[in-house]
This record gives C-alpha cells, sequence and structure tokens, in this order.
C-alpha cells in the first residue's frame, strides 16, 4: 500500500496533533515512537540517548541547515533538541592531577549540568601478535567501560601484512579495568582474491589515574544572555576543586546574531569607500585545544556540528554596517568565538577582507517538520 497516494491525499500524522514542532532555544521534544520522517529546523537536531556515556549525541542531519532524517524511534531514547545559545560540553584543557573524587563543574550562566571523570583512560595498546596475511587493516573494537564512562576508540595500522600498531582516536574514561580489544576483519577480507587476515592480537592498559579524564554535559540548560550589538563572551565553568592546576572551557551551541556596531576601516579607504556597496560576512570557528593528556574527541570535539554563518548589510563611507543593519541569513553555528571575515565585493576596497567582532546568541525558535508513517 502507498504511503502517498494522488493529488491533495495528505500523509498521515499516524495519531499525532501536529506535524510541525516549534522548540523555543533550549527546548527538547521527545519524538514519538514508530517510523519518523522528521526534517529539523536550522538549529534543532536530532538525538540519540547514548546509554554508555549518559549524554544525548546528535546523529543525521549532517552540516546542511535543516537536515532530512528517517528514524524508526521508541519514544523515549530519540528527541529533538534546539540548544541554540546552550553550553553542551566541555574540553578538558589541563586534567590537573591528585584527585580522588570528582569535582562538580558550574557554570557562570545557563544552568548546565556537568559530571566529571577521574581516571580510567586507556593508553596506547600493545600489539602481542601482529597476525598474518591482512590485506585491509582490522577495525579495533574496545570492550565499553561500565554505565557513565566514556567508550575507547582507535584504528589499526598494518606493516606489510601485519598489524603493526594501534592509534588511539578516544582513550575513554571512567574504566575499572583494561578492556579487552578484538580486532574485526575488514569485509573486503577474502573478497575479489584478497587474503584473509587472522590472529591479530593486543592488550591495553590504564592512564590517567588522579586526572580530570571526562567532563559529560548531561543538560544543556538554558541559552546564555546576550545583549545586542556587543561581544558576547563564552560563560566560565569553575570547577569545585582545581587540583593541579584542572581547567576546563564550555563548548557551546550558538549562532551569530550580528555584529558589533562601529567603524572599522581597510586603510583611508574603508570596506568600500565612499560608495553604497553590499558587503557579506561570515565567521569560522575557532574552538577550544583540547590538553593532549587524554584524547577523548568524541566528547570534546565532535559534540557540535558547525556550520559558518551567512550576513549580508549595505556598507556606505568606509564604516561597517551598525548591529541592527545586518540581515542574518543563517547564524551558522559555532562551538566558540569565531574569526569574523567581512568582504566588500565592490568599491574602492574592493575584495577586501576586514576582520570584526560577532555579537554571539540564539535565534528565538525553531520549527521542526515531522511525520510518521
Amino acid at each position: 500500500m502507498p504511503l502517498f497516494a494522488g493529488p491533495g491525499v495528505l500523509p498521515s500524522l499516524g495519531g499525532l496533533a501536529t506535524n510541525v514542532v516549534t522548540l523555543k532555544a533550549g527546548q527538547v521534544q521527545l519524538i514519538p515512537a514508530g517510523r519518523m520522517m522528521i526534517r529539523t529546523g536550522p538549529y534543532t537536531t536530532v538525538q540519540q540517548y547514548d546509554p554508555i556515556v549518559g549524554i544525548w549525541r546528535n546523529i543525521g542531519g549532517g552540516l546542511m541547515a535543516g537536515g532530512l532524517d528517517f528514524l524508526w524511534s521508541d519514544g523515549v531514547n530519540y528527541r529533538l533538541a534546539n540548544q541554540n545559545g546552550c553550553v553542551v560540553g566541555a574540553v578538558i584543557t589541563n586534567v590537573g592531577s591528585g584527585y580522588t573524587t570528582a569535582p562538580t563543574i558550574t557554570a557562570a550562566a545557563g544552568g548546565a549540568i556537568f559530571k566529571t571523570i577521574i581516571g580510567g583512560a586507556v593508553a596506547t595498546p600493545t600489539i602481542t601478535n601482529a597476525g598474518t596475511n591482512y590485506t585491509y587493516p582490522p577495525i579495533v573494537l574496545f570492550a565499553a567501560p561500565p554505565p557513565g564512562g566514556v567508550q575507547a576508540t582507535g584504528f589499526a595500522t598494518l606493516s606489510g601484512s601485519t598489524v603493526a600498531s594501534i592509534t588511539m582516536v578516544d582513550q575513554g574514561a571512567g574504566y575499572l579495568s583494561a578492556p579487552t580489544i578484538v580486532f574485526q576483519n575488514d569485509p573486503r577480507e577474502g573478497v575479489n582474491g584478497t587474503t584473509v587476515g587472522y590472529s591479530a592480537a593486543a592488550v591495553a592498559t590504564l592512564t590517567g589515574s588522579g586526572t580530570i579524564t571526562a567532563a559529560l554535559c548531561l543538560d544543556h540548560g538554558n541559552p546564555i544572555a546576550f545583549t545586542a550589538g556587543s561581544a558576547t563572551s563564552i560563560p566560565a565553568l569553575t570547577l569545585s576543586s582545581a587540583l593541579g592546576s584542572a581547567a576546563v572551557t564550555a563548548i557551546m551551541d550558538w549562532s551569530i546574531v550580528g555584529l558589533q556596531s562601529g567603524t572599522y576601516g581597510n586603510g583611508t579607504s574603508g570596506i568600500g569607500g565612499s560608495n553604497a556597496t553590499q558587503v557579506t560576512a561570515t565567521g569560522v570557528d575557532q574552538p577550544t585545544a583540547a590538553n593532549s593528556t587524554v584524547l577523548n574527541t568524541a566528547i570534546q570535539a565532535n559534540l557540535v556540528r558547525t556550520r559558518q554563518a551567512f550576513l549580508t548589510a549595505t556598507e556606505s563611507g568606509g564604516t561597517l554596517p551598525a548591529y541592527g543593519s545586518w540581515v542574518v541569513r543563517d547564524g551558522g553555528i559555532y562551538t566558540g568565538t569565531p574569526l569574523m571575515i567581512v568582504n566588500a565585493p565592490a568599491g574602492p576596497a574592493a575584495g577586501a577582507l576586514v576582520t570584526a567582532l560577532a555579537t554571539m546568541g540564539y535565534f528565538a525558535s525553531d520549527d521542526t517538520y515531522m511525520m510518521q508513517f
């Protein structure tokens, strides 16, 4: 039986009261049980609950504003989240030392709720058997930590037909004992005349004792207030005890809502000289660098799908257009305070790049189209 049939015949709502959900900044909505087709707004994401780590992770959507996703929801572990303007995670800039109990994290604004993990990271494994006959590097699988920990991940590198090393991508956190490591053959092994590798083995050890190995945002709280026309600062995260100079920095999911007013010139000619011209602006995300002692990119660098903003305005007299003069075509998504680039495509300073400061914030609401079938 076709899902859509005939002109003017609407698809079934499958018991839903409406097919459009509006979420204000900071709001979430569980996705009803069933097979769902979802087109998110530019600032809303589809998320799945991670039962190991205990956080919600973005899925689907890619880098596009308003991605189209198909999923089968259980009504509990899938949700829509408009996190625009909110703190969604933390980068560990100093892991500290000497911890026996996990410190708490307090956000200066927004009320995000955090959990820290001490120790239990996985060091680079030792290859105990290089195996033989591999055509492609096998997939490396680490056993999961206890619930509330962070999964370790990595990949193998071959030397000829044997496994030479494992490179850690995420060292994980919260392991109580070293995880077992399983090598799973690439499915292309043994196909089209290729050989089938076997016998590779490795052992893991733990590292990070007494240090902060993870800082998890369990609830993104409310969006951070901003002042129109002024630069917006990332809210400070304070540790209840900063042993060994431990420090963390907030990861944001916020957008450019305008540029600060003022005069920004390119020498004496300004942006476009005396002739009125259309100027555009965008921003390049400037993420906070994590401390390299413990690598956990999944919860520090990959929580947010960033997207560049696009703003337009009319400039005259060599000055940057005032805050309210900019039209935000797309506020983008940023984890930190972006490097703004203003481009004048016409006038005496045609093509000149001018840096400026952004006002970071959020947009009041976002619509998502949702259909059950």
